[in-house]
């Protein structure tokens, strides 16, 4: 929309507040009454695409985080080479977007969170008649797929290369992904004529509509096999170990998606997508907060009183660290550039490291001698007190 733009909660209805459920209901009401196939008024696609600005941002904690304290400019995608809005396509892209899976968690092509499976984005897309024709596949064969990964909150931390090796379909050099013995062996599914669809009804929240489903006969291909190919037993494909390194860049977040295009299935169409979800392990010692991390650091009582060299866990190991005298128990310590490596740029919009934020927590003390507490008094005993002094530099000024 043309002029300042307006805040993305007063957008969607929703206070500073909300939770992810409420900005999630707030986004379907406000896109369902601006969808351009249902609302004819002349500024309901910039409506609509405006609506879809505010819940890209705001349904991403890190996005809406940077948004609250920074305003538009902090999450303005053209201010890092984006594109603003985050998104390209039409209607139907930005419904399967935010309908049909959860929210993008970068703007990258390399993360994706989209599912095939059918999800109230593709009813939408059913429901307006639009959408996007997909190739049909034969049953249980998908061009993506799907796989996950567990790495170590140390490993996020840095950055990690992880070897994967997975199960990949490969078109049948025999029968060509046909499933039959000979060209002649399969004809045109007499129940879809061949299209690969069937008209179906569905109840729906508008009322019963008419749509389109894959052909239970033929599964969506369009033929019917009569004599099914040897090498594949009908199936089109043969099946393949493949390995691949993934590259796992620091700063990812647990269940995030990394996609390798061209790493999937080799069926009918071309080469699918490898689609990884990440899970980072918890950590008894560290706690993520953006590209920050929070440890604790156990310290005598007598070294944080007295001052000196403590001993505090990072990622990278046991590191030394001055403290000054009295430092009490709950103080933080600030260890710069000592949490998350610079790649989470895409997540937070900087090339700094992040910090190490170290609570420091009193161990019990030491049990110390009854010889060992003397003697440390009486050394102690020693020491002049510059309060005492002065109250003694004061009695003999008012005696003299």
């Amino acid at each position: 929309m043309a002029g300042k733009k307006r805040d993305y909660y007063e957008v969607l209805g929703i206070t500073k507040s909300a939770t992810p459920d409420e900005i999630k209901k707030a986004f379907r009401q406000k896109a369902m009454e601006f969808h351009p196939d249902r609302n004819k008024a002349p500024d309901a696609e910039a409506k609509f695409k405006e609506v879809n600005e505010a819940y890209e941002v705001l349904s991403v904690p890190e996005k809406r985080s940077v948004y609250d304290k920074y305003g538009h400019e902090g999450v303005d995608e053209s201010n890092r080479g984006g594109s603003a809005g985050g998104f390209s396509g039409g209607f139907e892209d930005i419904f399967n977007q935010f309908f049909g899976g959860r929210a993008r968690q970068s703007s990258s092509d390399d993360y994706d969170d989209d599912d095939d499976d059918e999800g109230p984005g593709d009813m939408f897309a059913n429901m307006f008649g639009g959408g996007r024709k997909k190739t049909p596949q034969k049953k249980g064969v998908s061009k993506d797929i799907e796989a996950q990964i567990n790495i170590s909150f140390v490993e996020m931390v840095k950055g990690v290369t992880k070897p994967i090796s997975y199960k990949i379909k490969k078109v049948c050099p025999h029968c060509h992904g046909t499933g039959a013995a000979t060209p002649s062996d399969y004809k045109t599914c007499p129940h879809c004529n061949g299209r690969g669809v069937v008209a179906a009804q569905k109840r729906t929240i508008f009322g019963v509509m008419s749509v389109e489903e894959p052909c239970p006969y033929c599964h969506g291909t369009g033929k019917i096999i009569t004599n099914k190919c040897k090498e594949c037993g009908g199936a089109g494909y043969l099946e393949a170990t493949q390995s691949l390194n993934l590259n796992i860049p620091s700063g990812i977040q647990s269940e995030q998606i990394i996609k390798y295009a061209g790493y999937g299935n080799e069926v009918e169409g071309g080469k699918g997508d490898l689609k990884v979800r990440v899970f980072v392990t918890r950590n008894k010692y560290f706690e993520r907060d953006q590209n920050k991390i929070y440890t604790k650091a156990l310290v005598d009582p007598i070294v944080a009183v007295a001052g000196g060299t403590i001993k505090i866990p990072t990622p990278w190991g046991i590191k030394e660290h001055q403290i000054k005298p009295s430092t009490f128990n709950g103080e933080r310590i600030t260890v710069p550039n000592f949490g998350i490596a610079a790649d989470t740029k895409k997540l937070f919009g900087t090339t700094k490291n992040g910090d190490l934020i170290v609570i420091i927590e009193y161990a019990k003390p030491v049990n110390y001698s009854a010889h060992d507490l003397n003697k440390s008094i009486k050394e102690l005993s020693t020491v002049s007190n510059p309060e005492v002094e002065k109250f003694i530099r004061d009695v003999e000024r008012e005696l003299k």
